[in-house]
């Protein structure tokens, strides 16, 4: 009985560590930026950023019918995360979900995601690098800024870089 007891609280343990573990760690994500920023004077969802760095995995503009007659509310992003218990965020992957089937189309990698007041701060040797990639980890979870990169994907689907 006691072994069975404690199976039964170590899975509801490990449950509840990896049901927690995602949301808590974008919470302090999201503090720490606002001690950073409120000491240097900014704000996160003020920064500016560039797309310049997102992997594309079809040509663009696309010709491929599915894909040109998709509508933004077909893309999907998706945050990639390196595991359930420690984890931190990798980047983000766009996906075009039509008729039960998935296409990879974007995917736009943390270290990529530049933004040019950090960058700034950091030449300067006001924040470090790890610093930077918890601010820009806060910037990229941020709903408007997902929405940005959704509308830009989607732009890019169809007009093309250039």
């Amino acid at each position: 009985m006691i072994e069975l007891t404690f199976i039964i609280g170590s899975l509801v343990f490990l449950a509840a560590s990896a049901l927690t573990s995602r949301p808590l760690y974008n919470y302090s994500m999201k503090n720490y930026s606002k001690r950073v920023s409120s000491k240097y004077g900014f704000s996160v969802s003020d920064l500016h950023y560039s797309y310049d760095q997102m992997i594309y995995f079809i040509s663009l503009p696309t010709t491929l019918p599915y894909v040109r007659s998709a509508t933004k509310e077909d893309l999907i992003i998706e945050q990639d995360y390196s595991s359930f218990f420690y984890p931190s965020l990798k980047g983000i992957r766009i996906s075009l979900k039509q008729d039960g089937k998935s296409l990879n189309l974007a995917y736009l990698p943390i270290g990529n995601f530049r933004l040019p007041h950090l960058d700034k701060l950091q030449q300067e040797g006001r924040i470090d690098e790890e610093a930077y990639l918890k601010i820009s980890t806060t910037k990229l979870l941020q709903a408007g800024t997902l929405q940005e990169v959704r509308e830009e994907v989607y732009k890019q689907l169809q007009v093309g870089r250039y």
